[in-house]
């Protein structure tokens, strides 16, 4: 068995467990066993993005690093943006798009972001609503036409309120347009997020000065 169908398979496990209520004495300690593994597993398998981490001069013991700090780490952001695109399990995917969720990654991540969203399975909502919610950060005007493609496409389902939230950050006709649209879509939650965003879009200094 290989690393990956290791992974995959204490992943299953693990899931089996945490689902499973109630749990016996032996289903509790067989939970944390597994969980320790699948860890240090996924650890194993992500070293080469440590490795190029540290070559940058940032040690990190797992992607979580990045996350949980308050320090800046301009440096590391090319670095990863590079490993999003490799084969890492679903875990350390997250955990990457929820690094590269920051200021300094603008412009820089955008396209990467993007196009691993149009890879990623919208059925997996929490997964996939991650990579919206990083556009709604670095999110340039570069990004509008991407954005509405994505946004009008009613099956990226759910998913699609963060990236309404980025296209709100931009200012132009195209924007208003399509977020009136989104107020009729069959999807409750995306029509709900437009009318907020427009609404939020109507009080905004900047649209207040140019109205006059």
């Amino acid at each position: 068995m290989n690393l990956n169908e290791r992974i995959y398979e204490l992943n299953t496990r693990f899931n089996e467990l945490i689902g499973k209520s109630p749990k016996t004495p032996a289903e509790m300690e067989e939970k944390e066993l597994v969980r320790a593994e699948l860890e240090k597993a996924l650890l194993k398998q992500s070293q080469p993005l440590h490795d190029d981490v540290l070559a940058v001069g940032i040690r990190i013991k797992s992607v979580s690093d990045f996350v949980n700090t308050a320090d800046k780490y301009p440096e590391a952001i090319p670095v990863l943006v590079k490993h999003l695109t490799r084969p890492y399990h679903q875990r350390t995917r997250a955990g990457i798009i929820r690094a590269l969720t920051v200021k300094e990654a603008k412009g820089i991540a955008n396209k990467a972001i993007l196009a691993e969203y149009r890879k990623a399975p919208k059925d997996d909502f929490h997964f996939a609503w991650l990579f919206g919610n990083a556009m709604s950060v670095i999110v340039t005007k570069d990004d509008l036409d991407e954005l509405i493609e994505i946004v009008k496409d009613e099956g990226n389902g759910e998913s699609r309120t963060g990236f309404i939230e980025a296209l709100a950050k931009i200012r132009s006709p195209r924007v208003i347009e399509v977020l009136h649209q989104l107020e009729k879509d069959k999807n409750r939650i995306v029509a709900e997020r437009a009318m907020k965003m427009l609404a939020r879009k109507a009080k905004s200094p900047d649209r207040k000065t140019r109205s006059r």
